[in-house]
């Protein structure tokens, strides 16, 4: 049997088999290449943010229009950290 080029195969990082370079996804264990966050990664840092920048607004102030502005301000910033913190390009198995 004929090997592929050196150039033309990598390894998958979950199960360490021979893949192709521009392979989406495994054949052998099913894992697939993903960028940027997923839809429950985006939503969990969002939450975690309106929660934290509102309760901070809480604790410093009374409840008022502010804490409604600091929760606002908090969904934006939980939401581009996760667009930060998980942007780059990964292999998610299953």
């Amino acid at each position: 049997m004929m090997e592929p080029l050196s150039t033309a195969v990598t390894i998958c990082p979950v199960c360490r088999q021979k893949i192709r370079s521009t392979a989406e996804h495994c054949p052998n264990c099913g894992a697939e290449r993903h960028f940027g966050p997923r839809m429950i990664e985006s939503a969990i840092c969002a939450f975690a943010g309106m929660v934290l920048l509102s309760a901070v607004s809480t604790m410093l102030l009374p409840i008022s229009l502010w804490t409604i502005v600091f929760a606002a301000a908090g969904l934006c910033a939980g939401f581009l950290f996760s667009h930060n913190r998980f942007g780059g390009d990964r292999w998610l198995g299953r």
